[in-house]
């Protein structure tokens, strides 16, 4: 799969709806990921993924890339949550977040969603991190 990521502004306002599932019929579409990187703290990055009105952190651990795991309660579901935060430092900056990116999207596509494309677009909102 060929991943392009091209890097665009954050937008003022942005529009979801709120606990929905992505949907896939857009993303086959349009071919089209909006990555938010979010400061969860001040070293620690959350990564948020819009396809179409769904938004869904992703926040998983990635081989090869420093990630800080943290539980938190869910009020939606009522359960604990696991969230592994991308470690932002000297060693993994700007360019190493973008590699995370690249591969968080490959395994989102392939083990969660399990879509097959030839090619995705990864809108990154640079200005966020």
């Amino acid at each position: 799969m060929k991943i392009n990521l091209v890097e665009v502004p954050t937008p003022m306002v942005t529009e979801y709806n709120l606990i929905s599932s992505p949907d896939k019929a857009v993303l086959l579409e349009k071919k089209v990921i909006r990555i938010s990187p979010n400061n969860h703290t001040k070293t620690r990055i959350s990564t948020q993924m819009q396809i179409g009105m769904s938004r869904n952190g992703i926040n998983f651990a990635v081989d090869g890339f420093k990630t800080h795991e943290e539980s938190r309660h869910s009020y939606f579901s009522s359960e604990n949550q696991v969230g592994n935060y991308f470690v932002k430092s000297k060693k993994q900056g700007i360019e190493a977040y973008k590699e995370y990116v690249k591969k968080l999207v490959e395994i989102v596509l392939r083990d969660y969603l399990n879509v097959q494309l030839d090619e995705v677009t990864i809108e990154l909102e640079v200005g966020s991190f």
